[in-house]
């Protein structure tokens, strides 16, 4: 089609009730409904947030000076303070056992072929590093990766309490026997505890929080039929965050 002359076209159009912008009024003349107690409750809301996620994380800095402190044989033969990894101001903390080779060069947990392999289990149920907080009961990589023997958990135990009263999440998953048995104070192995609904309680620190026991995927990569198994977990740890919205609570 040949337009001679766009002015008159352009108004022919206008005529017509088409505008020459995407709405009916154009944007800079558009004045936007916006409740003004709605607006004010939503700042006041991310205010709170942002205050509290700052609290978070100088507790996190103040936690991680104490802990480089402490007196640990294992910080003689580490290369690195394996503190956390994920969103500190996550509703589900997981909490392992300790840090392998990996982890040791990388400083974060859960970085290595098992923790490749949890990070894909977790996504499963939608969850990744962006909605978890995850670390471990001992913060250095016990020499050959062996278990960490009771002193060396006995002196990051304490530490450890205080981690989950900072982070005060909604669900704890403990990751393997090692965090399972000490957190839960009980005497029984992995198989037994997996499984089951438990409460993790701190008196000293009035905390009473919902938890789950999982194998560790290192566990799973020597024993993969048990895969199973925790599909089963990952399922019911699933049911329990959306019967109960904790992930749309963050």
């Amino acid at each position: 089609m040949n337009i001679t002359n766009i002015k008159s076209f352009v108004e022919f159009y206008k005529f017509l009730g088409i505008t020459d912008c995407i709405s009916q009024v154009q944007r800079n003349k558009m004045k936007l409904k916006v409740d003004p107690k709605t607006n004010i409750q939503e700042i006041k809301k991310n205010k709170k947030n942002e205050k509290k996620i700052k609290s978070k994380l100088i507790s996190i800095n103040n936690l991680k000076s104490l802990i480089l402190d402490l007196d640990c044989n294992l910080k003689d033969v580490a290369t690195n303070l394996v503190l956390y990894d994920g969103n500190y101001d996550a509703n589900i903390m997981f909490i392992g056992e300790a840090p392998g080779a990996n982890e040791d060069i990388n400083g974060k947990p859960f970085v290595g072929e098992a923790g490749k392999l949890l990070d894909k289990m977790l996504s499963f149920i939608n969850l990744s590093r962006n909605n978890i907080y995850i670390t471990n009961m001992v913060f250095w990589r016990p020499p050959g990766n062996r278990t960490p023997n009771e002193k060396e958990i006995s002196v990051c135990l304490p530490y450890t309490k205080k981690h989950i009263k900072i982070i005060k999440p909604k669900l704890l998953v403990f990751v393997g026997s090692i965090a399972a048995k000490n957190l839960l104070d009980s005497k029984e192995g992995i198989t037994k505890i997996r499984g089951k609904k438990h409460i993790y309680e701190d008196k000293e620190n009035d905390l009473k929080i919902e938890a789950r026991a999982i194998f560790h995927p290192a566990y799973l990569m020597r024993n993969p039929i048990e895969k199973k198994t925790m599909w089963d977990d990952l399922l019911e740890i699933d049911e329990f965050i959306n019967s109960n919205n904790i992930l749309q609570d963050e």
